[in-house]
């Protein structure tokens, strides 16, 4: 069986590289499946407005590294109102358990109003 794991939303940096948190792999876990993340419109993005980015994971315990993914792009429906629908990435890495992985974001625009960030994966057996 399959299960999932996610960080808190946490503000970006905007372009500049910033962890968004370090996650720790559950004892139980295997394999780590696949990874996801996505970044939240600030409330002053205005309609029409877009933005991505890059997800990083990096782990000093697993060899992950190269492990950068595009974030999807954050659109704003209305003012305030945003759409997002995260991508799973595939992956086959193999985990003991404990290890952990830490997921930074690097927006590709700057925001006055600040995004949030939020990344996850996927493990099982």
């Amino acid at each position: 069986m399959d299960h999932a794991v996610s960080s808190g939303a946490t503000a970006t940096g905007d372009t500049v590289k910033t962890l968004i948190e370090t996650i720790t792999v559950p004892a139980t876990a295997k394999r780590i499946k696949a990874i996801w993340g996505y970044c939240v419109g600030a409330a002053t993005i205005t309609t029409g407005e877009q933005a991505s980015g890059i997800l990083e994971v990096e782990s000093s315990d697993i060899n992950v590294q190269p492990l950068q993914v595009p974030l999807d792009i954050v659109g704003a429906l209305t003012s305030g109102a945003f759409s997002l629908k995260p991508t799973l990435f595939p992956l086959d890495i193999p985990v003991t358990g404990k290890e952990r992985l830490s997921g930074y974001m690097t927006m590709d625009v700057a925001q006055t109003g600040g995004f949030k960030g939020r990344w996850g994966f996927i493990y099982g057996d």
